[in-house]
């Protein structure tokens, strides 16, 4: 679909944001820390941020605008003491992802463009992303 007038602009960078917090009492099972992870990117010249957050029951975007740059990524570190990675996502090629059980990895998987069938949880992601590297 090509719209006209429109200011298209491709992210190339997200933060990978790793927090403990979890209403499933089955995610209680996973590493203390590393229960749950979403997506965060900058739009609109670094003054807006966006948070795609894949939920059980839904995804959940949210928009946070600034009237000027703000350190948001450090304000999300002390707030939450969370773990946040910054990611560099370029040119993925067109390979047909592996099967498996949607989940807030394999949404963080699909969107940087990583293939790898054996990382499922959140900390094998984080081990993955912050020792390894991207590579599928």
């Amino acid at each position: 679909m090509k719209m006209n007038n429109a200011i298209s602009q491709e992210i190339s960078e997200y933060y990978v944001v790793f927090i403990d917090e979890t209403s499933l009492w089955w995610l209680r099972f996973l590493k203390k820390g590393f229960r749950h992870c979403y997506l965060l990117f900058q739009i609109d010249e670094g003054m807006t941020w966006v948070e795609a957050n894949p939920m059980s029951n839904r995804f959940f975007f949210c928009t946070y605008s600034f009237c000027e740059k703000v350190d948001y990524i450090a304000e999300l570190k002390k707030q939450m003491n969370c773990e946040i990675i910054l990611q560099k996502v370029e040119n993925v090629g067109l390979k047909i992802a592996p099967l498996s059980f949607f989940s807030c990895v394999e949404f963080v998987k699909r969107s940087l463009g990583i293939h790898s069938f054996w990382t499922i949880t959140p900390y094998q992601l984080y081990k993955k992303l912050k020792i390894v590297g991207k590579k599928s």
